[in-house]
């Protein structure tokens, strides 16, 4: 029989770095001892990570006792640590069903292995029966929901993590951060934010979760004071510059936008989304020569970034500087072509005169655009400048077709009418 002298004998020789005398006496014992020492040796054998030793004393021992759930248990957990997940399986599978407390956990086993498999509904379906078993079992109520939010099931996950509160959990265990998100992911913000107010406010991810829910719902004072801790926790999270930069946007706090803005550039200079934001926190300003050059340092980044694109072509425009719209366009077609170029071609020939080259590019996108109101019109007024205001009357139907919006409707239909009252 392994007596506690002899084991401690055993750990001692092991926590010198005897580990073959170690290993050499739980051999022997191996050979010569019960089979309650076996067990116990298995144990030793998968602290010390011998987990294919701790196999073939379990292995014997389970075909010895064959229906006995913690042998079983304790081979499935040694095929595990072996990485032998199907021989695992197989043995969790056939556990006794009468012994409540081996079959819960050997459901929590396999829906550990299941969703490792990727087998999301099988692993589901494991922890609900062991649930069944023990409705009130705190640990398998959050591992339940927290099954469920890792899959996407947030409806399902909500009302599990509505319920710990009221049980005892460990005090270490943080869910409230996890309950947070999940509330978040279904649309309840306010209460989402409640959670957030109990979670662990030392984790980073905690904390962006926070700021990100109280800047989605309008709730910016909140926002502003979770990315403040958040940077001073860690600066170098560099996924907190822009909604911080757009929480103090949102508030007037324009000055601070563009500090805030600026060192996030300083940590992350090939953000370009970061830049294109800079230069609407100029053109807010009036600032339209620093907002320009923002811009053409976002394009020079990512020459197809559409936000940029557009928002440059839009102040060049504007302007009047058909020339700069049309060299800039050259330049961006190096790297790629859109559709939005080609519209800013057409509104630029219309404006310098160049009609028939503007009458063939707005045909060239018009099916691209056909959803678009402000296409429409334009395109419709050029048509009938041009003489075509049957093609006009056509355009002006087609997109009216398509469109919802009441606003966008009526100017629609003002213009049909325009067109056919003049006829």
């Amino acid at each position: 029989m392994l007596d506690e002298i002899e084991l401690n004998h055993i750990i001692e020789m092991l926590e010198k770095g005897e580990t073959e005398h170690a290993l050499m006496h739980l051999e022997s014992l191996e050979k010569d001892g019960s089979d309650e020492d076996r067990l116990a040796i298995a144990d030793i054998y998968l602290e010390l990570g011998l987990a294919d030793r701790a196999v073939n004393v379990l292995a014997a021992l389970y075909v010895d006792y064959a229906g006995n759930p913690h042998v079983a248990l304790s081979l499935a957990e040694a095929y595990l640590d072996s990485d032998r997940e199907e021989e695992a399986i197989a043995v969790l599978e056939k556990i006794d069903t009468t012994d409540k407390e081996a079959h819960m956990r050997s459901l929590v086993l396999l829906a550990d292995l299941y969703q490792s498999q990727g087998l999301d509904e099988v692993a589901v379906k494991k922890l609900m029966e062991a649930l069944e078993t023990n409705p009130d079992e705190p640990l398998l109520i959050y591992g339940l929901a927290e099954l469920y939010a890792s899959i996407g099931s947030f409806e399902q996950a909500v009302p599990l993590y509505a319920r710990l509160p009221h049980l005892r959990l460990p005090e270490e265990l943080d869910y409230q951060a996890d309950y947070a998100e999940a509330l978040t992911m279904i649309g309840s913000f306010e209460e989402a934010l409640d959670e957030y107010e109990k979670a662990d406010d030392r984790n980073l991810n905690t904390v962006f979760g926070h700021a990100m829910t109280a800047h989605r719902i309008g709730r910016d004072e909140i926002a502003v004071k979770q990315f403040e801790s958040l940077q001073a926790m860690d600066p170098d999270f560099t996924s907190l510059y822009l909604p911080y930069t757009e929480a103090l946007d949102a508030l007037g706090r324009l000055d601070e936008a563009l500090v805030v803005i600026d060192q996030g550039i300083d940590r992350d200079d090939y953000n370009d989304e970061l830049r294109t934001v800079k230069a609407k926190l100029f053109l807010k300003q009036g600032r339209t020569d620093e907002a320009v050059a923002e811009l053409r340092e976002a394009l020079a980044l990512n020459p197809e970034s559409l936000q940029a694109t557009e928002l440059l072509l839009s102040v060049l425009f504007e302007s009047g500087d058909m020339e700069a719209v049309l060299e800039t366009i050259d330049t961006l077609e190096e790297h790629s072509t859109s559709p939005l170029m080609t519209w800013y071609k057409a509104k630029a020939a219309y404006e310098l005169e160049a009609y028939d080259q503007a009458v063939t590019l707005y045909r060239s996108i018009e099916q691209v655009y056909k959803e678009d109101v402000s296409f429409a019109i334009e395109w419709a007024t050029l048509l009938i400048e041009e003489g075509q205001r049957a093609e006009a009357q056509r355009v002006l139907e087609q997109t009216l077709a398509l469109t919802v919006d009441v606003d966008d409707r009526q100017a629609l239909e003002e213009r049909l009418e325009r067109l056919t009252d003049h006829d």
